[in-house]
C-alpha cells in the first residue's frame, strides 16, 4: 500500500471536485445550445420539463435511483463507494443548479447569460460545451474516487456481467438516451419537441455521446502522467 500524504489528500479534492463543478457548467451550457444536453443528463432534463422542477432537482431524483439500481443488481458486493454516490449525487445536483441559469434555483450563474439565437451560435455553444465536459471529466476522473452513478450503475453490470465496462457504460448512456427520447416524444410535444428552448435528445447529445470520451483520451494522453504524479507527488509503497 501507499503512503498517503494528507497534502495530497487536499489536491485530489480539490481537482476532484473541479472536474465536477466543470462538468456541471458544461452540461448548463449544453442546455442552453437547445441543441440536445448529454446523454448523463437526458432523463434528468427530460424530467425537468414534464415536472417544472430545476435540472438540479431532477438530477438528484434520477441519480438517486441509478444508486438504488446498483444495490439490487450487487446485493452483496454493494460496496461503501457505490454508497457514496449518494453523497456525491447531492453535491452534484447543488452544482447543476448553481452553474445553471433557472432564476428559481440556487446560484444560477448563468443566469443572464446571452442566449444563443442562430443555429451557428448554437453550434458554437453546443461544441463549447463538449469541450468542458470533457475537460471536466478528466479532471474528475483522475483522483479515482467516487463515480458518478451512470458510471457506477455501468461498473455493477460489468461486474455481475463480466461485459467489459466501456461496452457497459455505451449500453446505460444508450439507454438514457432511448428513454429521455421516448419521454420527449410522448409528454413534450411529439415531433415539434426537436425545436425550441425546451429539447432533450437532438445532434448535440450523440455528439456529446461520440466526443466527451475522445476529448478525456487526447487530454489523458498527453497529460495524465504528469498530472497524476503531482496529485501522488512523495507517495511510496510501503510493506
Amino acid at each position: 500500500m501507499k503512503n498517503i500524504r494528507p497534502i495530497n489528500i487536499v489536491k485530489q479534492l480539490i481537482v476532484y471536485v473541479a472536474g465536477l463543478f466543470i462538468i456541471t457548467l458544461g452540461i448548463n451550457i449544453s442546455k442552453m445550445s437547445a441543441l440536445g444536453i448529454s446523454p448523463v443528463s437526458s432523463i434528468p432534463r427530460a424530467c425537468e420539463q414534464i415536472w417544472g422542477f430545476t435540472l438540479g432537482t431532477t438530477t438528484f431524483i434520477v441519480y438517486i435511483f441509478l444508486v438504488v439500481a446498483q444495490l439490487i443488481i450487487l446485493r452483496k458486493r454493494f460496496r461503501i463507494i457505490n454508497a457514496l454516490g449518494l453523497l456525491l449525487t447531492i453535491l452534484f445536483s447543488v452544482m447543476v443548479d448553481f452553474t445553471g441559469t433557472d432564476p428559481n434555483a440556487f446560484g444560477h450563474i448563468l443566469y443572464g447569460f446571452p442566449q444563443p439565437e442562430t443555429y451557428m451560435m448554437k453550434l458554437i455553444y453546443m461544441i463549447v460545451s463538449v469541450i468542458i465536459i470533457g475537460i471536466g471529466a478528466f479532471l474528475y476522473l483522475r483522483p479515482n474516487w467516487v463515480p458518478m452513478p451512470a458510471e457506477g450503475l455501468a461498473g455493477a453490470i460489468s461486474d455481475v456481467s463480466g461485459i467489459k465496462f466501456g461496452n457497459c457504460k455505451t449500453i446505460v448512456d444508450t439507454s438514457m438516451v432511448i428513454i429521455a427520447l421516448i419521454m420527449q416524444l410522448i409528454f413534450l410535444g411529439g415531433l415539434s419537441s426537436f425545436i425550441g428552448d425546451g429539447v432533450v435528445v437532438r445532434e448535440g447529445t450523440i455528439v456529446a455521446a461520440i466526443f466527451v470520451g475522445q476529448i478525456v483520451k487526447i487530454l489523458s494522453k498527453f497529460f495524465a502522467k504528469s498530472f497524476e504524479g503531482w496529485l501522488h507527488a512523495g507517495e511510496e509503497r510501503v510493506s
